[in-house]
């Protein structure tokens, strides 16, 4: 009858409209791992797009602040602690370094950009130095398996993360106060939390950039396969 041709048709054309839907949603997701592959084989790590945006703006509007970008100068001397480090540190690895002197108009630079999504961070290095000077690391301290090079980066850091202590199990970490384990579990604020990242987000350091660039390029491999299956 009528009513199931028209309901047959009805149930193809949406069935059409799903399939072209996910065959546009695995090549968006191809181009934007091979721009990430490209941006890695080239040195230069993927930053999230709000970070990008405010990195362009400072850079053009007030060049003499020479933005950098947080993960370009830190690298994890002991890879057993990169993916749980880098995931407790979170989007703070992308926060963004300038010349202390141009702090403030750095960040009227960022809040000024138009939308919601302008969360980049701009590091306070000059207040970060001072409160940095003045700490006492414990021996087991995250920032002693860290590389900085850059005075702010490193200065920010131990201001802000050198209370977080490596530790080597989950009944340790019920006692430390803020603290971190090897196999991604983390504490802070009176909690525990799994802090562990793929090796595709890593961004740390040069070794980290290669674990990063096999793990797109897997990523890349299987999404292929599925583009090409769609």
């Amino acid at each position: 009858d009528k009513d199931g041709k028209g309901s047959r048709r009805d149930r193809l054309h949406e069935l059409h409209a799903e399939h072209r839907r996910r065959y546009e949603q695995l090549a968006q997701q191809q181009r934007q791992k091979e721009a990430e592959i490209a941006r890695l084989e080239s040195k230069q790590v993927s930053y999230p797009p709000y970070v990008e945006r405010a990195l362009a703006a400072v850079r053009e509007q007030c060049p003499q602040a020479d933005p950098r970008v947080l993960c370009d100068h830190v690298e994890v001397t002991d890879p057993r602690w990169q993916a749980a480090i880098e995931g407790y540190l979170g989007g703070a690895r992308f926060g963004i370094l300038v010349e202390p002197d141009h702090e403030a108009e750095a960040i009227r630079i960022v809040r000024a950009l138009a939308g919601r999504d302008n969360r980049a961070r701009v590091i306070q290095g000059h207040k970060a130095a001072q409160d940095a000077a003045r700490l006492e690391l414990d021996r087991d301290s995250i920032v002693h398996v860290l590389e900085f090079s850059h005075a702010v980066a490193r200065d920010y850091l131990i201001a802000s993360y050198g209370s977080v202590l490596r530790v080597d199990s989950a009944e340790a970490l019920r006692h430390t106060r803020r603290g971190v384990t090897a196999d991604g579990m983390g504490s802070g604020n009176y909690a525990m939390f799994r802090c562990d990242l793929p090796d595709s987000d890593l961004v740390f350091g040069a070794a980290a950039r290669e674990r990063a660039l096999a793990a797109k390029r897997a990523e890349l491999e299987r999404t292929l396969g599925e583009w090409q299956e769609a």
